[in-house]
């Protein structure tokens, strides 16, 4: 609520919690609209939000992650003076067990700016540079382009974000303004139940990714670059396949994940 400028809107849209967070909002006085829904899965919540969105840009922020002072006010002055980009985001810091780490999760120096700006290679199912709490994007842009995937459970900012790329340049604001959360006990797609769901959900990805491209017709990158994201999803399974019956430590698997994935 400290942001600028302040003629924006907040939407919290409640899938279901059930730790007081409808109850502890209301009791804020704030100008906060709830919007309550009966888990209806991360998609769902995402396009309701948007929907009920007054405004010509929409700026996402996860319940675990934060933003730093400033995001709202670089995000709308990137795309008021870039009008033909419809999307911009930021750099973030990682937040592990609370201590903040200093090194941003995205290292720009890691990619040219025409890879900042149009990832469009399924690679990225596993490596996406755009974390959604640092992305403002033009509201319009969904009635051009649909809104989140509903049939996917995880990788659905990704898919949305390939297919807005694959029409239009995205805006790298080269500032760490996110602060993306996480405990080690908690990592999402790293948690042992969680294992299988990902790699399910990465297949799932690749495949909507690749018929979309089938019918605007494969580059040779782009057979190369499927490929290859489905090679490392099989590798990943024989991984999971290896910690499950305790033929690997937890620690190598990590060790063997980043290695796959760097």
């Amino acid at each position: 609520m400290l942001q600028e400028p302040k003629n924006y809107e907040v939407i919290v849209v409640d899938d279901g919690s059930i730790d007081g967070t409808k109850e502890h909002l209301g009791s804020l006085n704030l100008p906060i609209r709830i919007i309550s829904v009966d888990h209806s899965g991360i998609s769902k919540v995402r396009n309701i939000g948007i929907k009920n969105a007054m405004g010509q840009y929409v700026a996402f922020l996860d319940s675990d992650d934060l933003w730093l002072p400033g995001i709202l006010k670089e995000q709308l002055d990137y795309l008021k003076s870039h009008p033909g980009i419809p999307l911009a985001y930021t750099d973030q810091y990682i937040e592990v067990d609370g201590n903040k780490l200093e090194k941003t999760r995205f290292q720009a120096t890691n990619m040219s700016d025409e890879r900042k700006r149009r990832f469009n290679l399924p690679g990225f199912v596993q490596l996406t540079p755009i974390h959604i709490s640092s992305v403002m994007v033009k509201k319009s842009i969904f009635d051009q382009m649909g809104y989140f995937n509903e049939d996917l459970k995880i990788h659905e900012d990704t898919e949305m974000w390939n297919r807005v790329s694959e029409k239009y340049e995205l805006g790298f604001i080269n500032i760490p303004l996110t602060i993306f959360r996480w405990e080690k006990d908690k990592e999402h797609i790293l948690k042992p139940e969680l294992r299988g769901l990902f790699i399910a959900e990465g297949r799932k990805y690749m495949k909507i990714y690749e018929e979309r491209r089938e019918q605007k017709g494969l580059t040779g990158e782009e057979k190369r670059a499927i490929e290859e994201s489905y090679r490392r999803i099989d590798e990943l399974e024989k991984l999971v396949g290896l910690r499950r019956s305790e033929a690997i430590t937890e620690e190598e698997f990590h060790e063997k994940r980043e290695e796959l994935f760097k």
